[in-house]
């Protein structure tokens, strides 16, 4: 793994390497600041597209698994519970 993130990959030579990754600190870094000098924006700050695509099909996932218990999580409220 060590070798891997170094970018010693058998078979491929280093610029190769790079195209496969999608993050670009200075990039990064420039958002990281915008994002603290604004002040305000949201709690989490996702970077980079490979990150969007994993924490989107994650939260997809999340929320499949929570509406199909919909049924069993509404069925145990009280009889004379009102909804707000």
């Amino acid at each position: 793994m060590v070798r891997l993130m170094k970018g010693d990959v058998p078979g491929m030579d280093l610029a190769t390497y790079e195209k496969y990754i999608a993050g670009d600190p200075e990039k990064m870094a420039h958002q990281i600041i915008s994002r603290v000098d604004v002040g305000k924006g949201p709690l989490r700050l996702t970077l980079g597209s490979d990150a969007y695509q994993k924490i989107k099909a994650s939260l997809e996932a999340r929320l499949a698994a929570l509406t199909e218990q919909k049924t069993v999580a509404y069925s145990t409220d009280a009889d004379d519970y009102v909804a707000r």
